[in-house]
Order: structure tokens, then sequence, then C-alpha cells
């Protein structure tokens, strides 16, 4: 078990050199990380959390809602496919469920998953190519698994679930805990997490929201960490001068011949496997750059050591974030 502090997104944020939200709402995922409290779903600067095992069966996972400044929200949720999907997949080489690569992701836009459908509902729509991984030799997810670069409408949307012991509906998105309104539930109410989540997110005027997806066990070497510095790391999402030196050592050593622009978009992360693959094997082919893989790059990652204050990632102060008809924060 360990405590999330609001101070822990943004050593986060720093860490994998993702853009700092200027205004408005984010959203986070960690992969094999569940809430202590499963029914609190208030904005606090703090929440408890402890590790867990993905087992592709029961919501494993943790998914939130941060306003930097303001606190952050956690909700019980999956962000990898269940096994019913996976194992329909598995017979057609992989296609039909997918789960998609930590990082960073822009643009999860209000909009109706299954748009048409029975099941059609308010939800968080990405239509944008991403990173994914397909398996076509078991029922799990690793580094053997081929990684694409592709629109495979991986929402964000209720997971059709009662709970962390039941099963839930994914065949590659990101999902919370609950059920939602839509015509095949008679247009009845949304439930549990999923209510809050929805709730929260559509009471705002923001339209688009970006999301952060890491592994439930960064958070807790973070929040574990104390006053010590952490060294960078660089996945998909990362931005800045630190990505365009790697970008170079990756064309010197003739894995990498696109712009350097500062973007670890998918260019720079098919380099990062091919280079990975090349040099460790394909078992160390995470597409992360931590330590192992900065040194036989001979790139230097610098230790973060002095965090930008939470206050530089706020907005105006008179400025509103959530309408007065509807404020979770309160």
């Amino acid at each position: 078990m360990f405590e999330l502090r609001e101070e822990h997104l943004v050593q986060l944020l720093d860490q994998n050199c993702f853009v700092k939200p200027s205004k408005g709402m984010v959203f986070f995922g960690l992969r094999g990380c569940l809430p202590i409290d499963l029914d609190d779903y208030s904005f606090s600067d703090k929440h408890l959390l402890q590790v867990a095992n993905i087992n592709y069966l029961n919501p494993r996972c943790t998914l939130g809602q941060w306003v930097p400044g303001k606190g952050f929200a956690v909700f019980p949720g999956s962000t990898v496919p269940s096994q019913t999907y996976v194992s329909k997949a598995k017979s057609r080489n992989g296609m039909g469920a997918n789960q998609l690569l930590t990082g960073f992701y822009e643009d999860y836009r209000k909009g109706v998953h299954h748009a048409g459908s029975r099941s059609g509902h308010e939800a968080f729509r990405q239509v944008n190519k991403l990173p994914i991984r397909r398996t076509a030799d078991d029922l799990d997810f690793d580094v053997h698994d081929r990684v694409e670069f592709m629109s495979p409408f991986d929402n964000l949307h209720s997971a059709w679930s009662m709970g962390v012991s039941d099963g839930y509906a994914s065949a590659g998105c990101q999902v919370v805990v609950g059920y939602p309104k839509c015509k095949s539930r008679k247009n009845q109410p949304n439930t549990g997490a999923w209510k809050a989540f929805h709730g929260n997110a559509y009471a705002l005027p923001q339209d688009s929201f970006s999301y952060f997806l890491l592994e439930g066990r960064d958070a807790q070497k973070v929040a574990l960490n104390g006053t010590s510095s952490l060294t960078a790391r660089l996945r998909y999402g990362s931005k800045g001068k630190l990505v365009t030196r790697l970008q170079e050592e990756l064309r010197k050593k003739k894995f990498y011949e696109g712009r350097l622009d500062m973007d670890f978009g998918v260019r720079t992360l098919l380099a990062v496997l091919n280079f990975q693959a090349t040099h460790f094997g394909l078992e160390a082919s995470d597409g992360i750059v931590g330590p192992n893989t900065a040194t036989a790059l001979n790139l230097t990652l610098p230790t973060i050591k002095d965090h930008a204050p939470l206050e530089e990632l706020v907005g105006e102060p008179s400025t509103p974030i959530f309408s007065e008809l509807h404020n979770p924060l309160q």
C-alpha cells in the first residue's frame, strides 16, 4: 500500500518528460494498481492505492481525474482488454483485441462509444493513431507481442462491471467500473464509479482531455521515493530536448531516420524497440528508455531533483474550472 499525493503526479510528469497541463482536467491511468477505498470518488490531494496483479479477468487498474492544484479522484477500472476478447482475437492473429502502450495521449474527446448501437453511451472517444500490442500466442501481453501503430478506436468508457471481483467489457479501451446509461439498459442512469467519472467530466465546458498511462509500480516508486532524486525516463509521448538527443543517438547508430523534433512519436518508438531488440534481445524491447538503454546509446538521463511548483500547473485563479452548477471538488 502507498499514499499517492498530487505532488507525485507532478513528479511522474517530470520524470517522463510529459507536457504539463496548463489548465482544466487531465485523465490518468495506473495499470496494475487499485484504490484501497473502492467507493471513494472524492477529489483530494492524496489517496491510498495498492499494486495489483493484472489477470485479464477482473478490473485491476486505476483511472484518475486530476485538476492541478485542486486535487484528484481515483476510480477502479481496467487499462487492458478482458480475456474474453483476447481469447477470441488469439485465433485471428491478435486482431480484435489490443493493449495500449504506456505513454501520454492527447484528445480523449467527449462523444458516444458504440454510436448507433443499443449499448452506445456518452464516453470519451479517441480516434488518433495509437501504439498498441497484439498477442497471437497466448492470453496476455508482453514484450514478445508485436507493436502496431493504428487507430483501434480505443475509447474510455463504462466497464459494464459491478466491481473488481466481476468481469468487465474491453477489447482494448480504457474502462471504469460501473454501468452506462444507454438503450439496452432502458436509459437507466449511470452507476458506480462510472457515474462519478462521467459526471465530473461532462459537467465541464472542456471537451478534450489528455491522458497519461503508466504502470502502478511507477507511481509506487515515486510515492515511496521520499526526497531522493528521480532519473528521467523517455517513452511514447515524451517531449523536449532530451528526446532530440535520443533521436540524435539513434540516428548515429542507423536506427532512426526521422526528424529531430523533440517528440517521442511512432518513429522514435519503433527505433527504440528495434535498438533494444538488437542490443538486448526481444525480451527487453519495451520501448522505454531507462538507464540500460540510455547507457547503450551513450545518452545521459538527467536526475529530476527540483520539481516545478504545483502552482505553475494551475491556470489563472480567476478562471473557473468547473461550472457553478456541478463542482465535484466541493
